[in-house]
């Protein structure tokens, strides 16, 4: 064999040797860690969870969600109803959750994956415990992995921190775990709104038509002009895609100087409000009913079996349910809407 033969074939062999060495270690590696479920138990008992506490820096409790029959509620916001959207979305990923590597066990290094103990003042993670009785560890949701997919965890009371296979949405504020959709009334459903101060002012804007687009401005004062139709109308989208701030029991406010609003659409919902401000917060409680014509005890169509009645009693009765008894903090543009004044409504008069 020539010199320079041997010289390419022991390159050849040094180079092959390194791979196997590089491979094996890996593969070493990787057969010391198997994925695994996080939580194995939960996904048996995901349908029978009654409780859920979201802890988050310094100890503080973000949320306590309990189960009442169908409903999930928020102990601190009065036992209001839970948004079960997040809250399934959350049960059904950490069901599914797999650890994919170990990570570290130093204390000291838990705040950079965000699983240090959330009693830290500072704490970048959230505690996620359920009832004692279902056996499952509560554990730390830290932060999301940079460049690569999954999150890091750790279950509380254990030194290993792990990074799992997706990652979970947990709010961090009580507002995000409220059912926060408060009434859904389009203007274009509307056909009659009035809007009454306790100084007795009113406002009433009523379409000559179920069909028509704008809203007409009664008893307009001698003289004077509207704004605009655009100014006029957008009292009639207070009420769409209504959200809640915060929500209280209607008994803990003062409604002694509240605005009196009510909406009428077309296919006979009359809605009642009251809005109140206290302390720089609008807050409102509404109420939901058939239409009665004037002199009438019985509602439109109330006699009589139609697709359409039945429809309308199905909504009262779902808005009913929602916002009796309770008190919304609304945001202050929507609050804003709904009590305007004659002058905004109106051209500023000519003094000249």
């Amino acid at each position: 064999m020539s010199k320079k033969h041997f010289s390419t074939l022991l390159l050849v062999t040094v180079v092959v040797a390194v791979l196997v060495l590089l491979v094996s270690g890996k593969t070493a590696k990787e057969s010391a860690f198997h994925k695994h479920r996080l939580l194995p138990g939960l996904a048996t008992l995901v349908n029978d969870i009654e409780y859920v506490r979201v802890t988050g820096a310094g100890g503080e409790t973000i949320a306590t969600l309990n189960r009442r029959g169908e409903k999930w509620l928020v102990a601190e916001s009065s036992d209001y109803r839970a948004d079960w959207t997040v809250l399934r979305k959350l049960l059904s990923d950490l069901a599914a959750a797999e650890v994919t590597e170990g990570k570290t066990s130093n204390p000291e290094l838990y705040k950079r994956l965000g699983v240090e103990d959330v009693d830290a003042p500072d704490a970048a993670g959230v505690l996620i415990g359920f009832a004692e009785e279902t056996g499952l560890p509560s554990l730390i949701v830290g932060n999301k992995a940079q460049g690569r997919q999954g999150q890091y965890v750790r279950l509380n009371g254990s030194d290993q921190s792990a990074l799992i296979d997706r990652a979970l949405t947990v709010p961090g504020d009580l507002q995000q775990w409220l059912e926060r959709e408060i009434i859904d009334i389009q203007q274009a459903e509307l056909v009659e709104i009035s809007v009454t101060h306790q100084d007795g002012e009113q406002i009433v804007l009523k379409k000559a038509s179920a069909d028509d687009t704008d809203f007409e401005l009664q008893k307009i004062p001698q003289g004077r002009e509207v704004k605009s139709n655009w100014t006029v109308n957008s009292i009639g989208g207070g009420l769409a895609s209504l959200r809640l701030d915060a929500v209280v029991p209607a008994s803990d406010i003062d409604w002694s100087d509240a605005v009196k609003i009510s909406a009428l659409t077309a296919d006979g919902l009359q809605v009642s409000a009251q809005l109140a401000s206290v302390e720089d917060q609008y807050w409102i409680s509404l109420s939901a009913s058939a239409y009665q014509e004037a002199g009438s005890d019985q509602p439109t169509d109330a006699g009589m079996e139609t697709d359409a009645f039945l429809e309308l009693t199905e909504r009262v009765n779902r808005i009913t349910d929602r916002v009796t008894g309770w008190a919304y903090a609304i945001p202050q543009y929507k609050a804003e809407v709904l009590t305007k004044r004659m002058d905004d409504l109106l051209k500023p008069l000519d003094t000249g």
